[in-house]
Parts: C-alpha cells; sequence; structure tokens
C-alpha cells in the first residue's frame, strides 16, 4: 500500500511542560513529546503528518479559490467574499484572513515551519542509525523548502525562522527577510534534498518526497526567481539555473508524457510515468472531487465551473485560436462556429470540460434551462463543468471514494519551464521543440512563431495544458499580465433549446479590476500587531 498522508496527532501534540505532581504519568490516550523523540520509529511518523501541509487542489475551500482568483473556473458555492475581494482589488489586511487556507497561507506555512524547527533541535537524540537520520533530514527540509516556496509566492519575501517559538514567547522584532534571501535559503534546502533522498520513489513509498521532486521544486522556484516580476533587470543567469534546473530532472530520463491525458489525472498510483510528484489517495483518505464538481445532473455540486474564458483558449485542431478577447479571430484559417462551438477542438479540451452535448457516463451533459444538468438557478452560470479531474467509472456521490492522485509536479511542467527559459536565453528552437512535443502527445501541430508571439504561444499553453492545477493565478502575477488578463470580466454562457438546435449568449459573471498590490497578498494585521510593529506589510496594503 502507497504511503499516505496520515494527519496522526503527533504534530498537535508537542505540548508544554507542567509542573510535576503526583498526576505526571504517562498518558495513554495520546502520544507524548518526548516518546516521539525517544522512539526511533515515531520521528517518521512525526514527518509523514507534515506532509498535510503541502494541500492538495481538491479541497472545497481550496481550489476553487485559488482558480476564482485567475480566469480558469467560477465557484458557484463561495461566499461572496472569495469570488470578489481580490478580483475587486477590495482586500485589505484585516479581511485576507477570510481568504481560503490554499492562498491565506500565513497561518498553516509557519504552523509547518515550527514543526520542521522542532524535528531538527530533536532530531539528534533519537536513537537511530546515522543513515536514517540523513534520510529523515532530507526529507524534512524538502518539506520546508516547498512550504517557503508557496509563502514567498504569496506574499513575497518572509520571515526565515529557525526557532520554535514558545507560548510564552512574543514574535517582537521579527522582519521580512529578503526574497533573495529567502530563495537562497529553499535552495540550499532543495540541494541537500537532491543530495540525500532516492531520486524516485515507488511502491509503498510513492507520495514521499525524493531527489526528483526535489528537482522538480527548484525548476519551479527558479522559474518564478528568473520571470519579470522577480527579476526586474532580466538577469540572464536567473535564466540560466532555471534552464540548468529542468534539464537536470529531464536528463533522469525516468518520466515520459502519458498517452491518455485525462487518464493521466484519474489514474492511481503506477498509471502512468509522467507524474514525478503527488498526493495519493486511498479508500480510506480518499477526496470528493466527484462530488463537489461533478455533473449535478448526476447528483454532484458542479462547483468550480470552467469559464467562457478558458473555453475560448482551446484552439482548433488547426492550431487556429478560435476567439480572442470574447472576438471571434478574423484568421481565415479559423473553422470556429459560433452555432457549433465545441466542434474539432484541442483534443484536451475534450478531456478537460464538460460542454452542452458532451458525452457523460450514459447521456450527454445538458447545462441548459430543461436540461438534466440545469436544477434550480444555481446550477453551472457558465454553461460548463469540470471534467479534467472526474472519473467516469465513480458514482457521484459524497460516500464515494475518489482516489484519483493531486499531481503537483509532472513531466509536462518541466518542459513548459525549461522552453520559457530557453526562449529568454534566445534558444528559440529549443524552446518550441520542448512546447511541441506536449502538443504533439495532444495531437495538436507544432507551432512555428517566432519572437514575442512565440512567447506568446507558450503562456497560452501552459493556460491549456495545466488549466485547473494551480498555476494560473501565478503565471498572470509573475509574468505581470495580470493587469491585462485579469481586468477582463469573467464570462459564461447562457445556453437555448430551440428544440434540436442551440444559441450561445455570452454573459458578464464578475468584473475585475486590477491593482499592482495584488501581485502580492497582504498579511493579516493581527500578525502586525504580534511583531510589534517590527513586521513590514506589503507594499500597497
Amino acid at each position: 500500500m502507497k504511503f499516505k498522508y496520515i494527519a496522526l496527532m503527533l504534530s498537535l501534540l508537542l505540548l508544554g511542560s507542567c509542573k510535576k505532581n503526583i498526576l505526571d504519568i504517562t498518558p495513554t490516550d495520546r502520544i507524548s513529546e518526548s516518546s516521539v523523540w525517544t522512539d526511533a520509529t515515531l520521528p517518521q511518523l512525526f514527518i509523514n503528518a507534515q506532509y498535510n501541509y503541502l494541500q492538495d487542489g481538491f479541497g472545497f475551500n481550496s481550489s476553487d479559490n485559488i482558480q476564482n482568483y485567475g480566469d480558469e473556473a467560477y465557484n458557484t458555492n463561495a461566499p461572496t467574499p472569495y469570488p470578489t475581494t481580490i478580483a475587486n482589488a477590495a482586500l485589505t489586511p484585516d479581511n485576507v484572513n477570510s481568504l481560503s487556507t490554499y492562498f491565506y497561507y500565513w497561518n498553516n506555512g509557519y504552523a509547518a515551519i515550527r514543526n520542521f524547527n522542532i524535528f531538527f533541535q530533536k532530531i539528534d537524540a533519537v536513537p537511530t542509525d546515522a543513515a536514517t537520520k540523513a534520510k529523515m533530514i532530507a526529507e524534512v527540509k524538502f518539506l520546508r523548502a516547498f512550504v517557503y516556496a508557496k509563502l514567498i509566492w504569496n506574499y513575497g519575501g518572509v520571515p526565515i525562522i529557525d526557532k520554535a517559538y514558545t507560548i510564552s514567547e512574543t514574535l517582537t522584532g521579527v522582519k521580512r527577510n529578503t526574497y533573495d534571501e529567502c530563495i537562497a535559503y529553499i535552495l540550499s534546502d532543495l540541494n541537500a534534498a537532491i543530495a540525500g533522498l532516492p531520486g524516485q520513489q515507488t511502491g509503498s513509498n510513492l507520495g514521499r518526497a525524493s531527489a526528483d521532486a526535489a528537482r522538480a521544486l527548484k525548476a519551479r522556484v527558479l522559474l518564478y526567481y528568473a520571470s519579470p516580476l522577480n527579476n526586474p533587470s532580466n538577469d540572464q543567469k536567473r535564466w540560466q539555473d532555471a534552464s540548468d534546473a529542468a534539464l537536470d530532472l529531464i536528463n533522469t530520463n525516468r518520466y515520459s508524457l502519458a498517452t491518455d491525458f485525462h487518464g493521466l489525472f484519474i489514474g492511481g498510483a503506477g498509471a502512468n510515468n509522467e507524474i514525478i510528484f503527488a498526493k495519493y489517495f486511498s479508500t480510506a483518505t480518499y477526496q470528493n472531487i466527484g462530488f463537489y464538481s461533478g455533473p449535478q445532473g448526476d447528483g454532484g455540486y458542479s462547483t468550480r465551473t470552467p469559464t467562457q474564458t478558458l473555453v475560448d483558449a482551446y484552439e482548433m485542431t488547426n492550431g487556429v485560436i478560435p476567439v480572442i478577447d470574447g472576438v471571434v479571430n478574423p484568421d481565415p484559417a479559423n473553422t470556429y462556429n459560433p452555432n457549433n462551438p465545441y466542434a474539432n477542438r484541442d483534443p484536451r479540451f475534450y478531456a478537460s470540460i464538460l460542454y452542452n452535448g458532451a458525452p457523460f457516463k450514459s447521456r450527454t451533459y445538458e447545462p441548459y434551462k430543461g436540461g438534466t444538468d440545469f436544477i434550480g438557478q444555481d446550477a453551472t452560470p457558465t454553461g460548463y463543468g469540470l471534467y479534467k479531474f472526474i472519473d467516469q467509472s465513480l458514482p457521484v456521490s459524497a460516500t464515494t471514494p475518489y482516489t484519483n492522485p493531486w499531481i503537483h509536479f509532472r513531466l509536462a511542467e518541466i518542459y513548459l519551464i525549461y522552453a520559457e527559459a530557453q526562449f529568454n536565453l534566445g534558444n528559440e528552437n529549443n524552446a518550441r521543440l520542448y512546447v511541441n512535443k506536449i502538443r504533439a502527445r495532444a495531437g495538436m501541430p507544432a507551432i512555428t512563431e517566432t519572437g514575442t508571439a512565440l512567447f506568446n504561444r507558450m503562456v497560452h499553453e501552459r493556460q491549456v495544458e495545466l488549466a485547473f492545477e494551480g498555476h494560473r493565478y501565478y503565471d498572470t502575477r509573475r509574468l505581470k499580465i495580470a493587469p491585462t488578463t485579469d481586468t477582463k470580466p469573467v464570462q459564461g454562457v447562457i445556453i437555448t433549446n430551440n428544440g434540436g438546435t442551440f444559441t450561445y449568449n455570452r454573459v458578464n459573471l464578475l468584473t475585475r479590476v486590477w491593482n499592482d498590490k495584488l501581485y502580492y497578498l497582504p498579511i493579516a494585521t493581527q500578525e502586525i500587531r504580534s511583531s510589534g510593529g517590527s513586521l513590514s506589510q506589503t507594499t500597497g496594503y
């Protein structure tokens, strides 16, 4: 049985000491702190519990929100502040902690860091051999690097904390480290993890940190570091470092692109060789993506409904983008038909989106009024349903164990990182080569553009290939294209059944504006106060 993220109480049982008295007996209903670090096996269980802090995108209150703040999906059931706060630039330090913890990661991130610091304080005394300790240390360094990476992607430079504060200690004097200092700290941990962990994990260890997982995280960290938001002078060394990190992983030759794009996301452990690092589930520890995002006609909630903006991004089979900014592309080669808008599209469209007339189980998807998937006024406001992670072989039910993994890193992303870095280093042939590997897997024609047009196609390829995987929000910011992409309204379509034919009318669901402060999130007011004012607020707030 593969490794699972067991949320043991170990991470919650690092109890403060109390005065010694006759009642200080060994508890029988929990594991004491002293027991964890004097036992040869319990430290590994403590580490296992820390994987939960990496989070997955299946959570009802997590990936819903990260996608709402981009242009991929619109969550029908989120409380009002969630889809409007960032979109309308009304985000403040006083309301930021109302966001999902997938976004407002500060509390979870520093809770994890405290646990990592406890581990490093205690590991020397654990009664186990040096090789086992070295492996555990490398594993925790990977986890710590991942947590810090998530923090800096959301907040910019953050405090590097290397001690576990006690309840009696104050945070007075804590300051942000610079983004550069955080990058150096993360890379130090990742290099140690690469040196100390096996290249791949297999069998019962699937889902556990590996050297390749650390290589993948390193490539993404360096890509973001080289991007315009964090690299205004376009330092070429940063692009070279990102390129080298991605190529280092590619050259292991341990991974290949899966042949079945939809199967890549619903298959379990070992279903394909594209996955580098993922969170795996079992029938005992499962997720409910099928229930929350499955069609209403089958009993699902139909949340995270794809937007018309994303649907427009899926090309025609000849490689032409059919609709740009809501207007049909005038390219003579465009075969798009507004009365039959879903014909002849990129195969990834059919593998990712439920659209009017899409086959689902033994029926067709019907999101129009009077259709099977239009149940009440709150039925899919965009006119689409999520399909990318939905397994048709399973019932759409809250009690059905969905065990498909959440993929943190896969080979296609590494190809795209390498392509972008190569483009910025002036190697356009290599950039096209690796983008076209992904397009060939999808059955799409090769791109041939150069210069700015090539850059735009690479950004577009990320939007389509990595849809719903938690990338778009960060891509529009790191590339500094958000002032353009994130000021466009979130659109859906109202479908009318005319008795055998259909009409499709676009509607604006959410108006968005941009403010440059939105490149990063604010820190909650109470955190600033706890530091005595030493912790500086994010610029613009």
